[in-house]
C-alpha cells in the first residue's frame, strides 16, 4: 500500500494516522512523485464527466498563499465565459480563509454536483462550478482532517489537477515557485495543456497586477516554457500597495465579485481581473489552435 492509498482508505478508521502522515509529508516538502501518486490514486476513484461536445477550459488556484485574498477566480470564470467554455473545479474552504464555493452557493450561480447537471450547465451556460467533492467521494472524511491542520497539505496541489470534465487546456494559480515547478512537472507527466502562474510581488496564485509573474507553459511533447512578465506588457499599471487587492471576509468577498462582475469594483481590482483574463484568453486561444 502506498502513500496515496493509506491515507484514501484510513481517514475514517485513522483519522490521527492520517494527520500525522499528511503533515510528515508537508514537512519533508511533497515531491513531484507524491503529488503524481495522489493524482493517479484520485482519477482512479473519481466520479467522471464525460467529455461535453465542445473545448472546455479550467481556471483554478492552488490556494496556501496565506494572505487575505478576493475569489478571483470566480469572478474570472465568470468573465472568460462569454467566450469559452468553462468547467471550474472547485470547493469551499479547507486550510484557507475563503473557498470559491463559500461564494457561490451564494451569488445563484450554476453549481454542478451530478456529470448530469456539469454537462447540462456547459451546454446552456458555457459555464458550470464543478463542485469537486461530489465527484471524489474518497475525499469526504478527509475534510475534517485537513480543517484541523494549520498549512496546507497535498490536497491543495491536488485540485486543479483533478477536475472530472475533460479538459483542452487549464490555468493553475500556484503560491510559489516551489510549487509552479514541482505542478508543471506533474502536468508533463499528464500530458495536461497547462499554464501555470504565480505572482512574485505579493505572493498569489494569480497573475500578477503588482509587479513580475512568473510562468510555466505545458504543451505538446510534454515540453514545459517558462519566463516572466509583467502588467506594463499587457496595458495595465502597476499596483504597489496589496491593500488595494485584498480580500477580506466572506461578505465582503462576495460583494467584490459582484461589484467584479458588475464592473463597479476599484480600478485596482479591475485591473487585476482583467490582467488574468487576457493571460487566460491568449493560452486558451492557444490551445484552440493546437487541440
Amino acid at each position: 500500500m502506498n502513500t496515496a492509498q493509506f491515507v484514501l482508505d484510513n481517514a475514517e478508521t485513522q483519522p490521527e494516522a492520517v494527520k500525522a502522515k499528511l503533515i510528515e509529508l508537508h514537512e519533508k516538502g511533497e515531491t513531484v512523485e507524491d503529488i503524481l501518486e495522489f493524482v493517479v490514486e484520485l482519477q482512479a476513484r473519481q466520479i467522471k464527466v464525460p467529455y461535453p461536445g465542445k473545448l472546455t477550459f479550467d481556471v483554478c488556484g492552488t490556494g496556501g498563499s496565506g494572505k487575505s485574498r478576493i475569489n478571483l477566480s470566480t469572478a474570472l470564470a465568470l468573465k472568460l465565459s462569454k467566450n469559452y467554455c468553462i468547467a471550474k473545479h472547485g470547493n469551499k474552504a479547507a486550510s484557507g480563509r475563503v473557498g470559491s464555493f463559500d461564494i457561490i452557493e451564494t451569488l445563484n450561480l450554476p453549481v454542478g454536483d451530478t456529470p448530469e447537471k456539469v454537462s447540462q450547465q456547459l451546454k446552456n451556460y458555457n459555464l458550470s462550478f464543478v463542485f469537486a467533492p461530489a465527484f471524489h467521494p474518497a475525499l469526504k472524511a478527509l475534510a475534517p482532517i485537513r480543517k484541523e491542520i494549520p498549512h496546507p497539505t497535498i490536497f491543495n496541489y491536488l485540485g486543479p489537477l483533478l477536475n472530472p470534465v475533460p479538459l483542452a487546456g487549464q490555468m493553475i494559480g500556484v503560491p510559489s515557485l516551489e510549487v509552479g515547478d514541482k505542478l508543471a512537472q506533474v502536468c508533463a507527466h499528464l500530458n495536461k495543456n497547462a499554464a501555470l502562474v504565480h505572482d512574485t510581488a505579493f505572493g498569489l496564485d494569480d497573475v500578477s497586477i503588482g509587479g513580475a509573474t512568473r510562468f510555466w507553459a505545458v504543451g505538446a511533447n510534454k515540453e514545459i516554457r517558462t519566463g516572466a512578465f509583467f502588467p506594463e506588457d499587457y496595458g495595465f499599471k502597476t499596483v504597489t500597495d496589496f491593500a488595494e487587492i485584498a480580500g477580506g471576509s466572506l461578505v465582503e468577498n462576495q460583494e467584490i465579485v459582484k461589484q467584479l462582475v458588475a464592473g463597479t469594483a476599484t480600478q485596482a481590482q479591475q485591473d487585476f481581473l482583467a490582467i488574468n483574463a487576457k493571460v487566460a484568453a491568449e493560452f486558451f486561444d492557444r490551445m484552440r489552435q493546437v487541440v
